[in-house]
């Protein structure tokens, strides 16, 4: 399966990013490089080189469908926000929708050789249509579009409301925007090696859009709002699993949805944007497309890191000794959103995470939370990422928990039995 990875993108120098500290990491975006003639504003340290404030906005609806399913659960309103939206207008009038980053998505995605998007319609095809090669082009919006409208119908059958609230506010960013996230990266790919460089079009539009999904309007200019997209959702598990860029926040694995920190993933993913800005502008369309790579790489940390959270919380027979239908919800979500990368990877290991981790499992986490980690560590490489990367889950005093404790990455053939990779970090200071 590794062939086909749209991950396997050949070594660049942003790759060195993905290893590096908290601390280093601070001091590269102090030197990374900026576009030249920016003319937009910016948001979560982003300077835009372009106006992308409406497509920004897209988070207010966001915002909107969470504040309906809060208010005993009113997926009426929820369903309006996502299907019809109101904050976020295009050019032409319209409204942007969530829903349409799904129903919208065919053909140009493919015919514009998003590779991503080509591997998860297939791999849903496969498993809502009784293994059919017929790829299901709406997946997204076929996870969420239903639990938005309240739906306990079909492959939703049986889920209380409270299920459907989850499916519907997490599937939102984790399946319908983290995609177009990445279409955006590809069009401007593509617009790249057409030759719409622009700074005030074509290619760089289509980047700048990417970061506006990708963080929102509502993380402000320095990114300490209270956003509620991707950049949100990497800044909520970084103090969970130890991977702040201070190094030093004991949240620890806490209930509240209050606590957040700056983000290894959203420092490295600053810098890899404004790299890419920089590779627009003087027309390095290949150095992009492997840039689309690395920012993929890290964009698949949160999601994993929350799909391994609720292994934990979820497994009845682990130490929490429960595993409450919002634990169960909240943990499909975020398998489900990763699984065709998994499957591409090693498709015993998705198998695997489904059977234990899929909402109406008859037993949930039937192998137990260890054993499914272990499924998720196994394809890490495949994935480009690291344990370090992804870090274990900790308690409330900072310590990890006994059984989610970060994995040990192997370097240069030797598998190490303790967590060295800052020693072996030293590297990177040689580099520079």
């Amino acid at each position: 399966h590794n062939s086909s990875l749209p991950l396997a993108a050949p070594d660049t120098g942003e790759q060195n990013l993905n290893r590096m500290s908290g601390p280093a990491i601070a001091l590269l975006l102090l030197l990374a490089p900026a576009a030249s003639g920016q003319s937009g504003p910016t948001i979560a340290g982003f300077n835009f080189s372009t106006d992308v404030t409406e497509h920004s906005k897209i988070d207010l609806d966001q915002q909107q469908i969470e504040a309906a399913l809060s208010n005993n659960y009113d997926f009426d309103t929820a369903s309006q926000w996502y299907s019809l939206g109101g904050n976020s207008v295009k050019s032409d009038g319209a409204n942007r929708t969530i829903k349409g980053f799904s129903t919208g998505a065919f053909p140009k995605m493919v015919d514009g050789n998003n590779q991503y998007f080509v591997t998860y319609s297939n791999y849903w095809g496969r498993k809502r249509n009784a293994n059919s090669s017929t790829p299901q082009y709406d997946y997204a919006d076929m996870f969420t579009g239903p639990a938005c409208r309240g739906e306990a119908t079909g492959m939703f059958a049986g889920a209380d409301q409270e299920t459907l609230s989850q499916f519907c506010k997490k599937g939102a960013v984790v399946q319908n925007a983290w995609m177009y996230v990445i279409w955006e990266m590809q069009d401007a790919v593509n617009d790249c090696f057409a030759g719409d460089i622009n700074n005030n079009g074509g290619a760089a539009v289509a980047w700048d859009e990417a970061w506006a999904f990708y963080a929102g309007s509502l993380e402000g200019v320095d990114g300490s709002g209270s956003g509620v997209l991707l950049h949100a959702l990497a800044e909520k598990r970084c103090p969970q699993f130890g991977t702040c860029t201070s190094g030093t926040s004991t949240a620890g694995d806490t209930t509240s949805t209050t606590i957040k920190d700056d983000a290894v993933v959203n420092a490295r993913l600053l810098s890899l944007f404004k790299t890419g800005q920089t590779q627009i502008l003087s027309g390095q369309c290949n150095r992009l497309q492997n840039t689309l790579h690395e920012v993929v790489k890290q964009m698949t940390v949160p999601v994993i890191q929350g799909a391994l959270r609720y292994t934990y919380r979820a497994d009845p027979n682990g130490p929490l000794q429960s595993s409450t239908t919002k634990d169960r919800a909240e943990g499909w979500v975020f398998a489900s959103a990763v699984l065709p990368l998994i499957d591409q990877c090693n498709s015993s290991a998705a198998s695997k995470i489904e059977q234990n981790m899929i909402w109406n499992a008859p037993t949930a986490m039937v192998d137990g939370y260890a054993f499914t980690k272990q499924q998720f560590e196994s394809v890490y490489s495949c994935l480009g990422i690291s344990c370090a990367d992804v870090g274990g889950l900790r308690s409330e005093d900072g310590s990890y928990i006994e059984g989610m404790e970060p994995c040990v990455d192997i370097l240069a053939g030797y598998n190490h039995k303790t967590n060295v990779i800052e020693h072996s970090e030293i590297d990177l200071d040689q580099q520079q």
